[in-house]
């Protein structure tokens, strides 16, 4: 998160989840409580930022997150088309464009 806010990243969000990636086998694997807590648990990291900072944002958290290990994740680019800001209805991000960099 050090590096991120270093990075000028304007707002991180953090969240705990349990992941299951290549290598799991689904006919075995339900949602049932025991499953989900042999899940390794995991953060995932979303960052919304204007296009212009994605590619820097992406290279702090590949660089920052990198262990050379099966499991490190994955960082999805995706645009975001609007943002609503849910304690007074107005655009939360104003002009122009916007991406979203998520590490999961």
């Amino acid at each position: 998160m050090n590096r991120l806010e270093a990075e000028g990243a304007p707002g991180i969000t953090v969240s705990a989840c349990h992941g299951v990636g290549y290598g799991y086998e689904p006919r075995l694997f339900t949602l049932a409580p025991a499953d989900i807590r042999r899940a390794p648990k995991v953060a995932k990291v979303e960052v919304v930022c204007r296009t212009g900072d994605v590619d820097r944002l992406v290279a702090a958290i590949v660089e920052e997150a990198r262990t050379g290990a099966g499991g490190d994740g994955i960082v999805f680019v995706s645009n975001v088309e609007r943002a609503v800001r849910v304690r007074d209805g107005a655009e939360a991000l104003g002009p122009g464009p916007k991406s979203t960099a998520d590490g999961a």
